[in-house]
């Protein structure tokens, strides 16, 4: 009698170490799931808020240099703040020339026009950008396509020629 106790007091330890050896690994796990849902659908909400649409480019250039300028409309409900505009891309493509630049660039000013005073980019605001003293050689005259993309990837395109 004294063994079968012995017996199943051993089972019932070794039952209880592996229950809690499977729960201290299962757990951690399902809190990373859970983390990492929520980040995704946070990520998610922040694409469907944020909207743009490219509203106008102006090009001008002489024998050595090419500018332009272009304008951003804020259509979504995102309210970005210019740390965050900073960290864009803009990229001008033809069948000959590719270039890319950010706003942090020396050859990229950006201003909010239309805006309220603040540093932040806000639902029907408009952003001008100036790329500015493009080497001739490196945008030769053609058909372009701009496009602007923000930090977290939503993106809007327009063409242009010269």
């Amino acid at each position: 009698m004294a063994r079968e106790v012995i017996s199943t007091s051993i089972l019932m330890i070794a039952t209880i170490v592996a229950v809690s050896a499977a729960i201290m690994v299962i757990l951690p796990t399902v809190k990373d799931l859970a983390h990492s849902y929520s980040s995704v659908s946070g990520n998610l909400n922040e694409k469907v808020e944020t909207d743009m649409e490219i509203i106008f480019i102006k090009v001008t250039y002489d024998a050595t240099t090419v500018n332009v300028y272009f304008w951003v409309k804020n259509t979504g409900s995102t309210r970005l703040d210019t740390d965050l505009i900073r960290m864009s891309d803009i990229f001008f493509t033809s069948n000959s020339a590719y270039l890319h630049f950010t706003p942090s660039d020396p050859e990229v000013t950006f201003t909010i026009e239309n805006g309220d005073g603040d540093n932040y980019w806000e639902k029907g605001e408009t952003l001008k950008f100036a790329v500015e003293n493009i080497e001739a050689t490196q945008m030769p005259q053609d058909e372009y396509l701009l496009t602007f993309v923000l930090y977290n990837g939503v993106k809007a395109s327009d063409y242009f020629s010269w």
